[in-house]
């Protein structure tokens, strides 16, 4: 037996072209690439607080934050120039969350060279820096499309988990092509890494699974998630065959060339797979324009 019908008021529409929204406006598209930059900025400094800066070279560091820094600041200037009014200053906190990870991410470039002496300190940066590139990345998806309770909270745990899964995909990239020149370095921060990637990919599976599962139960007894995404199949197909099924394929190859210590292999399938994901992620905005629920 179903539940009472989706209390969000939007989202979801019984099915059919005349009911479906238009999803590719100027203003959506743009909500869209702010709230990818600020995930995949914000998920790359929450993953590097995981790791361990003793056994990391301090040059992939700095690299690493100075990605998230060119990210945060492209995304943010970008805001400020095209202003987008949520309503009750929503804005102005995704904003001043967006100058936050920027910021934190310059200090981070600074004290590089000295983070295995003050690991506690670096880590408590990229965790900071990495809360609120993920912050701004839900208010800016949170605000466009959620308009219930249960809404805002599945769209702000898929923001959660989109952000684990590029993050971590994202920096074990880089960190596979430090090897090159980071000689020294042991396999110990690429396998810790791939881990993150493999319990990251996994939960976002999980995730979809449960959120598909409720959107099912809350819908009303005249509308179907499953004929949504039947309507929505392209972006479904990249959704789920790309960005959930490739990536976890790819998340289980890296952890088998990282066991056997070859990190160039293993670095060659994460450019592929970095790539999967943020097509997988980006077809997850879109079907939240679409659908007007997370997937």
């Amino acid at each position: 037996m179903r539940g009472p019908g989706f209390r969000v008021t939007e989202p979801v529409h019984a099915p059919g072209p005349r009911h479906r929204r238009q999803p590719n406006s100027a203003g959506s598209a743009q909500r869209m690439i702010t709230t990818f930059a600020y995930t995949l900025a914000g998920g790359m400094l929450a993953i590097l607080a995981t790791g361990r800066p003793g056994q990391i070279a301090w040059k992939f560091l700095r690299l690493a934050s100075a990605l998230a820094l060119a990210i945060a600041c492209l995304v943010t200037v970008t805001s400020l120039r095209q202003p987008d009014p949520l309503g009750r200053g929503l804005d102005t906190i995704a904003t001043l969350a967006g100058i936050l990870t920027a910021g934190v991410a310059m200090t981070l470039i600074l004290i590089a060279p000295f983070a295995a002496r003050r690991s506690g300190l670096w880590r408590a940066l990229c965790a900071t820096g990495g809360l609120a590139g993920i912050t701004a990345a839900c208010i800016a998806a949170a605000a466009s499309h959620g308009s219930s309770t249960a809404a805002v909270t599945m769209i702000i745990a898929s923001q959660v988990c989109g952000a684990l899964l590029i993050g971590s995909i994202t920096v074990a990239w880089l960190l596979g092509h430090a090897y090159l020149t980071a000689t020294k370095m042991t396999i110990a921060p690429l396998k810790h890494f791939s881990r993150a990637l493999s319990w990251a990919i996994a939960v976002r599976c999980a995730f979809f699974v449960i959120s598909t599962a409720v959107a099912w139960w809350l819908q009303p007894a005249d509308v179907s998630i499953f004929a949504m995404l039947a309507n929505s199949w392209l972006v479904a197909s990249l959704r789920i065959g790309v960005g959930l099924v490739a990536v976890g394929a790819f998340a289980y190859m890296v952890s088998d060339c990282v066991r056997l210590r070859s990190t160039q292999s293993a670095t060659g399938i994460l450019y592929f797979g970095s790539l999967f994901a943020y097509v997988g992620e980006l077809a997850g905005l879109q079907l939240l324009t679409e659908c007007g629920w997370p997937m």
